[in-house]
């Protein structure tokens, strides 16, 4: 059994402050019940040096410059499709002449 640092009750199952490391009852378990100093030295720290704490999407830090896609040129997309299309007409040829030879 463990003693609630902040009312001295007993209790079986503790909660930790993160802030300070003291154990306490499920009533002061919770920083601002228990009058935490740990708590407020985190806020003076946080107060201090809020950019470390805080994302700012549109910050220039974060900011990134798109990529521009490169398009292919029109001719070339024009020769690719049309070899698609003379694949798929020998392979249909092909499968014609198997089933028309057997």
């Amino acid at each position: 059994m463990a003693e609630c640092s902040y009312c001295g009750e007993k209790v079986s199952l503790p909660f930790k402050c993160k802030f300070c490391g003291k154990y306490f009852c499920p009533e002061h378990r919770l920083p601002e019940n228990h009058d935490c100093e740990g708590l407020k030295e985190f806020k003076e720290k946080r107060a201090k040096s809020p950019e470390k704490w805080i994302y700012e999407p549109f910050h220039p830090k974060y900011r990134e410059e798109p990529v521009r896609k490169i398009k292919k040129p029109r001719i070339e997309i024009i020769q690719r499709n049309i070899i698609y299309g003379i694949l798929i007409l020998i392979t249909l040829i092909l499968i014609y002449s198997l089933i028309k030879g057997y």
